[in-house]
C-alpha cells in the first residue's frame, strides 16, 4: 500500500517524529478510488471518514436553497479532505465533496481515529497540528476575501496550486474566488497582456 506509507511518512514529518511506528493505520485506513465527479461526501448524508488524497483533486462546496453550488475549497496530492465540521458534529453533512480527477484516497475512520487521539499523544499532537493548519487555512482565504482584489486573490490561489488550471474547470476557480466566470475571463486575458 505504497499510499499508506506516504500517509505515514507525512503524519511523522508532520509530528516531527521520524521512527514512529504507525502499523496501527494498517487495520484503520483503506485505500478507495474515485471516478471523477464521483462523491467522497453528499450533503444530508453523516460524514464517516476523513481522506488523505493520494492522487488527484477534489473540490469541497455547498448548495443553497437554489441548487447553486459555492465551492469553499480545493484538496489536491498530500492534502486531507472530509468535512471537519461535518465529522465533529456527527449530524447530516453541510459539505458536499466531489473528485475533479480520478483519484485515489486513504480512507481514515473518523470514529476509531478519534479513539486513538483519546488513547496516545501522538495523535493528539496529529489531530492539534492538523485543526491548527485548517483553521490557519480559513483564516487566510477570510483575509484575502475581505482585503484582495479577485486579481490577487487569482495569483494567490495560481501560487498556492500551479496544478491548478490544469485540474478545475474554470467555473470552479471563479466560485472559490467568489466572481464569475466572465470576471475571470478578464483577469486572465488582463494577466496575459
Amino acid at each position: 500500500m505504497e499510499a499508506l506509507d506516504e500517509l505515514k511518512n507525512f503524519l511523522r514529518e508532520l509530528a516531527g517524529m521520524p521512527g514512529k511506528d504507525l502499523s496501527v493505520l494498517d487495520d484503520l485506513c483503506s485505500i478507495k478510488r474515485y471516478k471523477k465527479k464521483e462523491l467522497f461526501l453528499r450533503s444530508g448524508h453523516i460524514s464517516i471518514y476523513s481522506g488523505y488524497i493520494a492522487e488527484g483533486a477534489f473540490r469541497e462546496y455547498y448548495t443553497d436553497k437554489n441548487g447553486r453550488e459555492f465551492n469553499k475549497a480545493f484538496c489536491f496530492k498530500g492534502d486531507f479532505t472530509g468535512s471537519y465540521y461535518d465529522l465533529h458534529r456527527q449530524e447530516p453533512s453541510l459539505v458536499t465533496i466531489e473528485a475533479l480527477t480520478d483519484s485515489a484516497v486513504v480512507l481514515i475512520n473518523h470514529k476509531k481515529y478519534q479513539e486513538l487521539v483519546q488513547s496516545d499523544t501522538f495523535w493528539l499532537r496529529i489531530s492539534h497540528t492538523v485543526a491548527h493548519n485548517l483553521l490557519m487555512k480559513k483564516f487566510e482565504k477570510e483575509l484575502q476575501l475581505l482585503t484582495l482584489t479577485a486579481a490577487e486573490r487569482y495569483e494567490l490561489l495560481q501560487k498556492r496550486y500551479p496544478e491548478l488550471e490544469q485540474l478545475v474547470a474554470s467555473y470552479h476557480i471563479a466560485s472559490y474566488l467568489g466572481i464569475t466566470p466572465i470576471s475571470l475571463s478578464r483577469i486572465r486575458a488582463l494577466k496575459k497582456n
